[in-house]
């Protein structure tokens, strides 16, 4: 069920945070399903796009899990491809938004059994923007240019060289034959944690991830839940041939759902058209006589009659006479 502000309840989407090994290295996988088929629907995104939003929303809300306050995430891919970039808004609560700049990015191409690539419709020039809110003063931000166009490969650049934390992700989504609708969609994030000897970890979860450990525990029967998920990449880990000796646990901490959720509003889009000022609204009253406001994250279209946007010149410029 769909509210006018675009939340959508998903059951079954989840993320789950976990710490290996005692305390070696965090573990954090999601599972984005039908927050990425929401995500898809409301945009009309199919093929190359479609892929970049599952893969977008789902490197968000790994991103969105770094501290234990509530927290807001900001990640933009911008490239030169054909999409032009992917913008994605996350919570630490588990919702999140996104929408890519073009949809013209192509049909997807990949043979049976290999990872599809977004380069050529993300672009390998361009740069991966993180903002992060915690509800400090200031935000933290930083920046890194693109490295592959594959995005999560590029987040997880960001994340060792902006953030300097010691990183492997992988985000990925299985389509149906076609490349028409989305199976699953899901991810994993494995950091090594402050003072700990993670960096032994990091590196093998980065091969086995390299090596196709997301996909193949997506392509489970029946479909894994985010800690099922977490369990069966790390059980790759462990099992890898540059693995150390001995079985290493996997310690829960806690699992939240995850869910498409668009803040947007009918007064937030009065908000915004407030901000162009009495003489642009003035010209729009004259010319058109009406105006929409369509929110870029959901699709959301917001109406306004002549009426309603005299109201709102007045209320930006009381002073202002009637429009000529």
């Amino acid at each position: 069920m769909t509210s006018s502000k675009g939340i959508k309840a998903v059951p079954g989407d989840q993320i789950a945070r976990a710490v290996w090994d005692g305390g070696t290295a965090r573990v954090i996988a999601a599972i984005t399903t039908a927050t990425a088929r929401e995500a898809v629907r409301r945009h009309g995104a199919s093929g190359q796009a479609a892929l970049a939003l599952a893969r977008g929303t789902t490197a968000g809300l790994l991103l969105a899990t770094l501290t234990k306050d509530d927290e807001r995430v900001t990640l933009q891919v911008i490239g030169d491809g054909p999409l032009r970039g992917v913008t994605v808004d996350a919570r630490s609560s588990g919702g999140v938004r996104a929408y890519v700049k073009r949809l013209d990015g192509g049909l997807v191409t990949a043979n049976a059994g290999q990872r599809a690539s977004l380069a050529a419709a993300l672009g390998r020039g361009g740069l991966v923007s993180v903002i992060r809110d915690v509800g400090l003063k200031e935000n933290f931000s930083g920046q890194t240019p693109l490295v592959t166009g594959e995005l999560d490969t590029d987040v997880e650049h960001y994340l060792n060289t902006s953030e300097q934390i010691d990183s492997a992700l992988a985000c990925d989504a299985l389509f149906a034959a076609g490349w028409s609708d989305i199976v699953i969609s899901g991810g994993i994030l494995v950091q090594a944690l402050p003072g700990s000897a993670g960096s032994a970890v990091i590196e093998r979860a980065r091969a086995v991830l390299r090596a196709g450990a997301l996909p193949r525990a997506l392509a489970a029967t029946p479909a894994p839940s985010a800690e099922e998920l977490a369990r069966a990449v790390m059980t790759e880990l462990v099992q890898s041939p540059s693995a150390l000796p001995g079985s290493l646990p996997l310690q829960m901490l806690d699992v939240r759902p995850v869910r498409f959720e668009c803040p947007c509003s009918r007064e937030r889009a009065q908000g915004s058209l407030a901000l162009l000022g009495g003489a642009e609204l003035a010209s729009m009253i004259v010319e058109d006589g009406k105006a929409e406001v369509v929110c870029e994250f959901c699709r959301e279209r917001y109406e306004f009659s002549e009426g309603e946007l005299e109201v709102i010149r007045r209320e930006t410029a009381p002073r202002a006479g009637l429009p000529s």
